[in-house]
C-alpha cells in the first residue's frame, strides 16, 4: 500500500509517495513519486506547469478593502436590507467609473459578488437599491458615521469646514428650471452643501438643493443639522457671512472663522485707519503655504476682525487695474482682505486655519472626479438625490483610506490605483481537475498599503 512520507534533507522536508516492497526477504520502501515539500508547516504540492490552466483572472484586492472598510463603518447595519446592493453600486462607482448600466459588464472581471456574498444583481435590483437608499433616515446615518469618526480620530473633531458646490443633472421628469451655475453654464442646477473635518476631510453631513440659492440661505438651512451633531467650531468662506448667521452661531455656542467682503462701512471704519508702515512689520507677518501676509486685528461684533495686507497681491492687481484705466479710489483698498472670528486662537493661527481650509476643496474635487458627482445622469428626482448620497458614502470610504494610509504619504486615489493590480488567479490542473487560487506577487508598496489598512489577501 502506498503512503506519503516526510524525508528531511538538510533544512528542507520533502514529501514523497512510497510503497513497501520485499527484496531478498527484507522490507524496503520504494519511492513512487516526488509529491512536493513542506514549508511553514504546510504542504506545497509539486505541479507540472504544463498541465496547469488559468480558468480566470479577477480583480479583488481593492474591492476587498472597500468592503472591509464599509463594514468597519457599520454600513451593513446602517443601510439595512439592501446593504449589499447599495455597497455594490458604491464600489463600482469608485472603481468602475461608469453608470449603473455598465456595472454588470465590469463586475464580470472582478470578485465583487463573491466578496459581498451575494448573487449577481440585475439592473432593476440596483435601481431598487437606489430607491431604498433615498428612503432611509440619512441624518441618522450621518450622525452614526460622525460618532465613529470621533472615536477613530478624536483630534479631528474640533474644527470643521463648510462649503457649497454646483453640479448638474438630467432630470427632465422634474419641473426644475434651468439656471446659471458658478461656471456660467445654464442647466438644471443642483447645489450640494458639505461639511468635512478640518484635518482629514471626513464628510460629516451634506444636503442638496435645487436651484441657485445664496450660500447664506443654505447655511441658515444647515444650521439645525450642524447644531444637532454638536460641532463646536467651523470655518466658512466669505459667502456665508452675515451678522444674523454669526449671532445664530453664538447662540449655539459655536466658534466661527469666516471671510468678510469689503463694504464701504468696513472700509471706512477699519481700512482707512490702517497705518501701512505699522502693519508692514515682522511682528505682524503670517507665513502661509504659498504667500506671506501681514495681519492686524480689531474688536468687532463680540469677536475680532482681522485685516490682512498682501503686498505681492497689491502690486499685481493694482498694476493690472491701473493699466485698465482704474482711478486712485478704485485701487485704494487693493491688497487687503478681511476675516472675522469668535475663537480664542491667536491671529496667526486663525489666518492659517482659514487659508488652509482647502480640505473641503479637495473633497469637492474628489466628489466631481473619483466619485463622479458631476454631472448626474439620472432622471427621476428621488434617484438624483440618492446619487448624491452614494457620492457621500463613497467620500466616507476615501477619507477613511486616506486617514489609515497617511503615514505612507499616499492619497486614497493613489491607494486604490495601486490595489487594482492585485488579481486573484483561478488555476485548474488539466488531468486531475484540481482547482486552486493564487494571488499575484505583491510589490513592496502594495504590502505596505495592505498592512496599513489591516487587510490580508
Amino acid at each position: 500500500m502506498a503512503y506519503i512520507r516526510e524525508v528531511k534533507r538538510g533544512n528542507a522536508i520533502y514529501l514523497v509517495k512510497v510503497q513497501s516492497v520485499r527484496e531478498e526477504g527484507k522490507v524496503k520502501q520504494e519511492v513512487l513519486e516526488y509529491i512536493g515539500k513542506k514549508e511553514n508547516g504546510q504542504a506545497v504540492i509539486k505541479t507540472d506547469l504544463n498541465e496547469v490552466q488559468v480558468s480566470s483572472v479577477k480583480r479583488f484586492a481593492d474591492i476587498k478593502v472597500l468592503i472591509q472598510l464599509a463594514r468597519e463603518l457599520k454600513l451593513d447595519s446602517l443601510l439595512g436590507g439592501h446593504y449589499k446592493s447599495i455597497l455594490a453600486i458604491v464600489i463600482a462607482h469608485l472603481l468602475c467609473k461608469g453608470s449603473i448600466l455598465k456595472i454588470s459588464s465590469w463586475v464580470e472581471h472582478t470578485l465583487l459578488f463573491e466578496q459581498l456574498g451575494t448573487a449577481a444583481l440585475t439592473t432593476n435590483s440596483l435601481y431598487e437599491a437606489l430607491d431604498h437608499l433615498q428612503g432611509l433616515p440619512f441624518e441618522r446615518i450621518e450622525s452614526a458615521l460622525t460618532n465613529h469618526w470621533a472615536k477613530l480620530a478624536p483630534a479631528d473633531t474640533t474644527c470643521f469646514v463648510l462649503d457649497v458646490t454646483d453640479t448638474y443633472f438630467a432630470g427632465s421628469a422634474t419641473e426644475t428650471k434651468r439656471r446659471k451655475g458658478k461656471d456660467g453654464k445654464v442647466s438644471r442646477l443642483l447645489q450640494v452643501g458639505l461639511v468635512v473635518s478640518f484635518e482629514n476631510g471626513f464628510p460629516i453631513l451634506h444636503k442638496s438643493y435645487e436651484g441657485n440659492l445664496s450660500t447664506i440661505k443654505i447655511f441658515g438651512d444647515l444650521l439645525g443639522s450642524i447644531s444637532a451633531l454638536g460641532l463646536t467650531a467651523i470655518v466658512l468662506d466669505r459667502g456665508f457671512y452675515s451678522e444674523e448667521n454669526v449671532k445664530d452661531l453664538r447662540k449655539l455656542g459655536m466658534e466661527v472663522i469666516v471671510g468678510l467682503k469689503q463694504t464701504p462701512g468696513i472700509q471706512k471704519q477699519f481700512l482707512d485707519k490702517i497705518d501701512r508702515e505699522a502693519i508692514y512689520r515682522g511682528k505682524n507677518q503670517v507665513i502661509l503655504k504659498e504667500t506671506i501676509v501681514y495681519a492686524q486685528h480689531f474688536a468687532y461684533l463680540q469677536g475680532r476682525l482681522i485685516v490682512l495686507y498682501n503686498p505681492k497681491l497689491e502690486v499685481l492687481k493694482r498694476d493690472k487695474m491701473i493699466a485698465e484705466g482704474a482711478g486712485p479710489q478704485e485701487v485704494k483698498y487693493v491688497g487687503y482682505s478681511l476675516l472675522y472670528h469668535t475663537t480664542k486662537l491667536d491671529t496667526a493661527t486663525v489666518v492659517s486655519k482659514y487659508y488652509e481650509k482647502d480640505i473641503v476643496e479637495r473633497s469637492f474635487k474628489s466628489l466631481k472626479g473619483e466619485v463622479q458627482l458631476h454631472p448626474i445622469r439620472l432622471w427621476l428626482p428621488q434617484r438624483i438625490e440618492a446619487h448624491v448620497k452614494l457620492c457621500y458614502l463613497s467620500l466616507c470610504l476615501l477619507a477613511l483610506i486616506g486617514y489609515k494610509c497617511r503615514k505612507l504619504n499616499l492619497s486614497a486615489t493613489k491607494v486604490l490605483d495601486e490595489l487594482q493590480y492585485i488579481y486573484k488567479v483561478h488555476l485548474e490542473h488539466a488531468k486531475t481537475k484540481k482547482k486552486w487560487d493564487k494571488v499575484v506577487t505583491l510589490t513592496n508598496q502594495q504590502k505596505q498599503i495592505l498592512k496599513a489598512l489591516k487587510c490580508s489577501v
